[in-house]
């Protein structure tokens, strides 16, 4: 197998987890955890360079869309892996102006917040 056909194969094998995601505002990164639960083990979530990791799962900013006059709020689509599947969706992640929360609203009417860990 000639070294360009090696290198394409790698590519199309590579893993989705191990892509980067498309970067997030300045802020946004760090460690968080479900709003409520502890910041250590399995509840801990990092964030960084577009890539959401928690235990069992990866999220990866695959499209975003930057509100002008909101530095601290976009519009993620997100290509999820977990549980055995995966699949794409999007939501509108808002930043506190604090940078204490991430909270992340869905077009079904679901949120879910994240509390930055100290």
């Amino acid at each position: 197998m000639t070294r360009p056909a090696l290198v394409v194969l790698l590519l199309l094998a590579a893993s989705p987890l191990c892509a980067e995601g498309i970067l997030l505002p300045p802020g946004f990164d760090g460690l968080y955890a479900p709003e409520g639960m502890a910041c250590t083990g399995f509840s801990a979530i990092s964030v960084e360079a577009g890539v959401m990791t928690g235990s069992e799962f990866a999220i990866t900013v695959t499209d975003l869309v930057e509100f002008p006059g909101e530095p601290n709020r976009v519009e993620a689509t997100m290509l999820n892996q977990g549980g055995g599947g995966d699949w794409e969706d999007s939501a509108i992640l808002t930043l506190s102006a604090d940078g204490t929360t991430l909270r992340f609203d869905y077009p079904d009417g679901t949120s879910v917040v994240w509390s930055r860990c100290p």
